[in-house]
């Protein structure tokens, strides 16, 4: 069975401007079944939002849930919230995937390697591939990596950075 990681971010991968707030960088990776992240659990997902919000075209971004922002407006009332955390709890006890995660305290990062410090996120994803590779193993139809999408710059370095670690791998 062919597995796929699903990658995203939190925190800003700069090492030029580093939030004393924030100071860290977090990839984290779900891995799982590809037939079963687009068939039971892509449906489970779905299904969770139409009982809660009565559509599902909402994404479940932390910062929007968090803030009640847009669709997660109703977060502010305390009846719903409770509902939505148990609900949202019970879905992922009950989903069947993997998490893998690297975080990096960018301080520390900068003050051990000073210029030659590589990219949070690209050493976030050399850590997760390799962790990736583990898991699916000689798995013949191999595996997918799917990252989420930024912006046209980011997801441009994110290319290259894919690409170069793509080299290295071959070179070994």
């Amino acid at each position: 069975m062919r597995k796929v990681m699903f990658l995203d971010e939190s925190g800003d991968h700069s090492l030029s401007i580093i939030d004393p707030q924030y100071p860290l960088f977090v990839l984290g990776g779900v891995i799982v079944d590809q037939d079963y992240a687009t068939g039971e659990m892509e449906e489970r997902v779905r299904q969770f939002k139409l009982d809660l919000f009565g559509r599902d075209d909402i994404i479940l971004h932390t910062a929007d849930i968090t803030r009640s922002k847009g669709a997660f407006s109703k977060m502010r009332h305390t009846v719903f919230r409770e509902q939505f955390y148990s609900n949202l709890n019970e879905l992922i006890r009950s989903l069947d995937f993997q998490v893998i995660a690297c975080v990096i305290r960018k301080n520390e990062h900068y003050e051990r390697y000073g210029l030659d410090a590589i990219d949070p996120y690209m050493l976030s994803l050399n850590v997760l591939v390799e962790r990736f590779c583990f898991e699916i193993g000689e798995t013949p139809s191999g595996g997918l990596i799917v990252a989420e999408k930024r912006n046209p710059t980011l997801d441009h370095q994110l290319e290259i950075g894919w690409l170069n670690l793509r080299v290295q791998v071959r070179a070994i």
